[in-house]
């Protein structure tokens, strides 16, 4: 092979090396970069079109037939037909232009190829590529043509595509700085070397008949492989502008030296309500912008002072903006105006303030020393202060003095601790000289941006805690009147009961009959007693409870209770929190309520579930209600028995609402009371067999667990 044939072919071959080592590389890489893998690919395919132009032109020139010639040229133009677009995809990949790769956009940017593919693979029409071919011996063999007019045509179109490509890549690195300018210069260098040299074999400059143009593409993949090597150019691949820029929540506007609008994006076009800024001048768009940008460019801007809040809009679509102003750079003389749709915060702002200046609260909001910075309105009409005279006083100052120790060690707990929360009580003086007594939540914020202090609500509970006082003093003053009356009852209680044992020894026969009805109404005497004392103190208040279960309570106090000849069946195993004491009492006074309205020995007392509800029923087969008495039946004093105090299920009534419950009197036959068919003495009834019995009082306790 002569010598210069041998140099062609070499340089042809060194550049499909370095191109196939490059299209590997980028395949490689992209398969563990799935964030960047569109780039990359393009890169790749983008390379291995490059090598099949060069691989096979080389093995055209080192061909001495014509035949072979002819047919490694029309393979050479299957990767020399693609490269152009490839290129101008990367290019548009790269430089984050992501609206263009849309269907549309492939399919015209492979017409052209196709066309001349489909050209060149067809004997009858390859002439409108080359004609008149052959082959010279002068220096070695190299095939001779005259070119058509698809060459030129497809030649200008490549020129075209591969500058678009490169103008992208030029300008893209003309606005940016560092590493992101050094890739992009590169890879425009590399694009431009293969265009320069296929003008010049078009024209005639050079080795005549041979095209380096592919050979030449080894230039490229050296520029491509620095931008590799030194700038890792497929490590810092540039973020897509639209899937940033374009998709910002806030909206932006470039702004050159001479005052006009460069660049955009679509929350600023949105937000000014102009789709067509670019061009215009910022003083006729935003003229609070041009007061900003002439401080920044005279440097006479300070910390804070490039920025404003303005108003876009009227009354029916009105946004409220913050706007600030930053330079691009001093070389150029841009300058960068931010603008932040503030409305949803601006309205909550205002809310949150008709809120409070509304509000019948105290709001107060102070710093870590305790020293006040915001008073709400309402100060002044509930304790006839100026909010602004208060503000950097002392809280503390308005406290009463006894309330102020506590106070302050509540709010030393809670500086230290984020988020703290504590209740408080505490009395604060009114103008005109009364104490008035407030409940105060307290939220330290310090560390909050918004707020940095501690939030103190706080509301006006003076009449809860005199009412409070004055039910306690009545409550006392109740206790105190009914334990004299016991007291004074009992004593001549006792000594009538002492007489009339003595009488009981002394008479016989019909006197008997008075005797036992003296006792028995001193007996009634004395459960009144009992029952006036637990109506002033029982079920009012209840102090601790505990899970207590339901059949065992009410056994307990079955055990407590003159039965006779009735019977008890518990049908429950619920567990219910309670003052355990209290419930027995509930269901003494409900067992003595069955018993003493029954005139039949045989009685059956059933306590069970509710079907439906969480709660409890005691029912039994007895005479039930008298309906006269059925709406007053909790009343002190309302009783259907002529043996009953009255008092009873008033004392009932009273324990459940205190474990805040609720009574009621059921219908019997809407229930399950139970008539044993045997039972162990009447004193448990489990595990008996029982019959559904329409009739007699039922009353249902909800207890809402």
């Amino acid at each position: 092979m002569p010598p210069e044939q041998l140099a062609y072919v070499s340089l042809l071959v060194i550049a499909t090396a370095v191109l196939v080592t490059l299209s590997l590389y980028g395949g490689l890489v992209a398969r563990e970069r799935a964030d960047h893998r569109r780039t990359l690919l393009l890169f790749a395919v983008f390379m291995a079109g490059g090598a099949v132009w060069a691989g096979t032109y080389a093995l055209q020139l080192s061909s001495t037939t014509e035949g072979a010639k002819l047919f490694w040229l029309t393979a050479a133009n299957y990767g020399a037909a693609v490269v152009p677009s490839l290129w101008l995809l990367f290019a548009l990949s790269y430089t984050g232009k992501d609206r263009w790769f849309r269907p549309r956009v492939y399919l015209v940017l492979a017409v052209e190829p196709l066309l001349v593919l489909a050209t060149v693979s067809t004997r009858v029409t390859n002439h409108l590529l080359w004609y008149d071919t052959g082959v010279t011996t002068d220096p070695f063999p190299l095939l001779t043509r005259e070119l058509g007019p698809l060459f030129y045509l497809h030649a200008f179109y490549s020129y075209a595509i591969i500058l678009v490509g490169s103008a992208l890549l030029i300008d893209w690195a003309r606005r940016k700085q560092g590493v992101y300018r050094g890739q992009a210069a590169l890879l425009a260098v590399g694009s431009v070397v293969p265009i320069v040299s296929n003008v010049a074999f078009v024209v005639g400059v050079g080795p005549e008949n041979v095209n380096l143009t592919s050979a030449l593409f080894a230039v490229s993949g050296v520029a491509f492989w620095t931008a590799i090597a030194r700038y890792r150019l497929l490590d810092v691949v540039p973020v897509a502008r639209e899937s940033v820029i374009e998709n910002m929540r806030d909206g932006y506007l470039v702004v050159d030296d001479q005052g006009r609008i460069v660049d955009t994006n679509p929350a600023a076009t949105r937000l000014l309500r102009d789709s067509s800024l670019v061009g215009d001048r910022i003083d006729s768009v935003l003229p609070a912008a041009a007061g900003l940008l002439a401080d920044l460019r005279d440097g006479g801007t300070d910390a804070g002072d490039d920025r404003t809040e303005l108003v876009i809009g009227d009354d029916h679509d009105r946004r409220y903006v913050d706007m600030s102003v930053s330079p691009l750079g001093a070389e150029t003389g841009s300058s960068l105006v931010v603008l932040r749709d503030i409305t949803d915060r601006r309205s909550t702002e205002r809310r949150f303030k008709t809120l409070i200046e509304n509000s019948s609260d105290l709001v107060t909001v102070v710093n870590e020393d305790g020293v006040i910075e915001y008073q709400s309105p309402s100060t002044e009409q509930l304790l006839g202060y100026d909010p602004d005279s208060m503000t950097g006083a002392d809280a503390l100052s308005y406290v009463h003095p006894a309330d102020r120790e506590e106070l302050a060690a509540v709010f030393e707990a809670g500086l230290n601790e984020d988020e703290y929360t504590a209740r408080t009580e505490y009395r604060v003086r009114h103008t005109d000289g009364e104490w008035r007594t407030y409940e105060a939540l307290s939220r330290n914020l310090l560390d909050d941006p918004a707020v940095e202090g501690v939030v103190i609500n706080s509301r006006d509970i003076t009449e809860r805690k005199r009412r409070e006082r004055e039910l306690a003093e009545t409550n006392e003053r109740l206790d105190q009147f009914a334990s004299v009356v016991s007291h004074d009852l009992r004593n001549p209680l006792n000594v009538a009961q002492g007489y009339v044992e003595l009488l009981d020894e002394l008479v016989d026969g019909e006197a008997d009959q008075y005797v036992d009805e003296v006792a028995e109404s001193h007996d009634r005497m004395e459960r009144i007693i009992d029952d006036v004392l637990a109506l002033a103190r029982d079920g009012t208040e209840i102090d601790e409870r505990h899970p207590v279960e339901l059949a065992h309570v009410a056994r307990d106090a079955w055990s407590n209770v003159d039965t006779a000849d009735a019977s008890l069946v518990t049908r429950t195993d619920s567990t219910v929190p309670a003052d355990r004491s209290l419930l027995v009492r509930v269901f003494e006074n409900l067992f003595r309520n069955s018993i003493e309205h029954s005139e039949e020995g045989n009685l059956t007392v059933a306590v069970e579930d509710l079907p439906d509800e969480a709660g409890f029923a005691v029912a039994d087969d007895g005479p039930g209600i008298d309906t006269a008495v059925r709406d007053e039946l909790f009343e002190p004093g309302v009783t259907g028995s002529q043996s009953g105090t009255g008092l009873g299920l008033a004392i009932v009534k009273r324990i459940v609402e205190g474990h805040d419950w609720e009574i009621r009197l059921a219908d019997a036959s809407n229930g399950s009371n139970a008539r044993p068919e045997s039972t162990d003495g009447g004193t448990d009834g489990d595990d008996v067999d029982v019959e559904l019995v329409p009739s007699g009082a039922r009353f249902e306790v909800l207890t809402g667990d």
